[in-house]
């Protein structure tokens, strides 16, 4: 254990980006292996990978020699990176209520909208924009949720069936997703 006693991961990043890591082997490396896989797959040079290497290797290295083009690439792919990551777990949320679950119709799309308003509150909640916290939820706040599920459970009341069973919600949810896509709810 001593000897991992005095690693700073952070000097390590910074050592890293001071010799060229952010600037010249990432992207080398980035560029070279999605060429590689591209031409790979399209079969450009037919079964000749030493081919699709060496045009690889070209590519990857002219790119690496245009520092605009890197600049460009180094802001660009963080920011990509950021939102391919905010769209993994909002699948990732949303499978919670999808996958192999019984929810269907309206509770997915239920499921999906709460899923969605999750991951950007815990976005912007991350990204210091001004979304309420938790801390910052008052009396008044929790008073007004308390007075729409009054409402919303009421209007279930009203426009119930009689005898529905226990999916009687889902089915209100089913009826009100359709009413908004202008369809008929599922039977």
């Amino acid at each position: 254990m001593a000897l991992f006693d005095n690693v700073d991961f952070n000097d390590i990043i910074n050592s890293f980006s001071d010799v060229g890591g952010f600037d010249v082997v990432l992207p080398f490396i980035l560029v070279f292996a999605v060429t590689f896989a591209v031409l790979r797959k399209i079969k450009l040079f037919g079964e000749n990978k030493n081919v699709d290497a060496i045009v690889s290797l070209i590519l990857a290295a002219f790119l690496i020699s245009a520092t605009e083009i890197v600049n460009v690439l180094v802001g660009f792919l963080p920011r990509v990176s950021m939102i391919v990551l905010v769209l993994l777990m909002l699948i990732l949320v949303v499978g919670i209520f999808s996958g192999g679950s019984e929810w269907g119709g309206g509770w997915l799309f239920f499921g999906a909208i709460v899923a969605i308003a999750a991951v950007l509150w815990a976005l912007g909640a991350a990204a210091d924009w001004n979304v309420p916290l938790v801390e910052d939820i008052t009396e008044q706040d929790i008073g007004t949720l308390i007075v729409i599920g009054v409402f919303v459970l009421v209007i279930w009341l009203i426009v119930r069936e009689p005898g529905q069973g226990r999916n009687s919600i889902g089915s209100f949810i089913d009826k009100a997703v359709a009413g908004l896509k202008g369809g008929k709810p599922r039977p």
